[in-house]
């Protein structure tokens, strides 16, 4: 029987669209690689879990100075497998949509995670399904997800170790002037203190 090589490539790549499932919109993984560079790959298809071979083959990879408080405006993903690392990829940056991927063993220390300006938020870890976390502001949310103030900064602060548990949850304190004050325990970020703003505070744990 004749083969067709038009036919067979065809077949591959439908296969290999089915095995990687095309997400048909970019997202972006930030890890640390084994020789402690920050790896910063663009990804149109779906990728595993920390298989970071496989991200590198499929995605557009490039080796990133790392810069703080970084802006993401799309879908980020971020790979760690300490919490130190996840602060220094992580803290005190702009991200909308994230999820975080747990890749080394457990448990995590107890430590606060600072994001600015979240509204979604999904968890991974080794042993325990996704979990899924859409963050409102309880007096102010609608149909459509958060209002958004001008004069208002929202910030929320991630409990690393629920990545140790099933659970995920999170509560919302509005107006306030000075985290410092409010929160004394956690991490003031003093880059976008200012006296005409107040801060939405979400506490995820």
């Amino acid at each position: 029987m004749s083969s067709n090589p038009g036919l067979f490539l065809l077949c591959f790549l439908s296969s290999g669209l089915t095995i990687y499932g095309v997400t048909g919109q970019n997202s972006t993984i930030l890890f640390v690689s084994d020789t402690n560079n920050i790896r910063n790959c663009s990804c149109s298809t779906d990728i595993r879990n920390c298989d970071y071979s496989l991200a590198n083959l499929m995605c557009n990879c490039r080796t990133a100075p790392f810069h703080p408080r970084t802006t993401y405006t799309g879908r980020l993903i971020v790979w760690f497998s300490d919490t130190s690392t996840l602060g220094q990829l992580l803290n005190f940056t702009f991200v909308r949509d994230l999820k975080l991927s747990s890749c080394g063993p457990s448990p995590l220390p107890a430590d606060y995670l600072a994001i600015v300006g979240l509204q979604r938020l999904c968890i991974y870890a080794a042993n325990l399904t996704e979990r899924r976390l859409s963050i409102y502001n309880n007096a102010k949310s609608t149909t459509e997800g958060p209002s958004q103030h001008p004069t208002e900064v929202y910030i929320s602060y991630l409990d690393t170790s629920l990545f140790n548990g099933q659970n995920l949850k999170s509560f919302s304190v509005e107006n306030v002037r000075d985290i410092s004050k409010h929160f004394p325990n956690l991490p003031y970020p003093s880059v976008i203190s200012v006296t005409d703003k107040s801060y939405v505070v979400t506490i995820i744990y």
